[in-house]
């Protein structure tokens, strides 16, 4: 079974249950660590991440963000790079 990541515009509602996320379109990953990648990519976009759900595993919003964190960091700490190649 691939890894579930399920995302939105909008925050997850407090009580998360089986009819409101199928509203979604899940992306599938076939690791946990893909999703997670992609979860961390979402937040970095300004997107809410809702659930990640796979083999044995069913991580939080709250979860998420808190496994995401240091890929998170990571991208705070980049240079950020101008379309003409410098460094910012």
């Amino acid at each position: 079974m691939p890894f579930a990541l399920y995302y939105a515009s909008s925050p997850p509602p407090k009580s998360l249950d089986r009819e409101t996320l199928q509203r979604l379109v899940p992306v599938h990953f076939s690791t946990e660590q893909d999703a997670c990648h992609a979860a961390a990519l979402v937040l970095r976009g300004g997107q809410h991440v809702w659930l990640i759900e796979g083999r044995d595993v069913r991580m939080t919003a709250a979860e998420i963000a808190e496994k995401c964190r240091p890929t998170l960091e990571m991208f705070k700490r980049a240079p950020h790079r101008r379309p003409d190649g410098e460094n910012r």
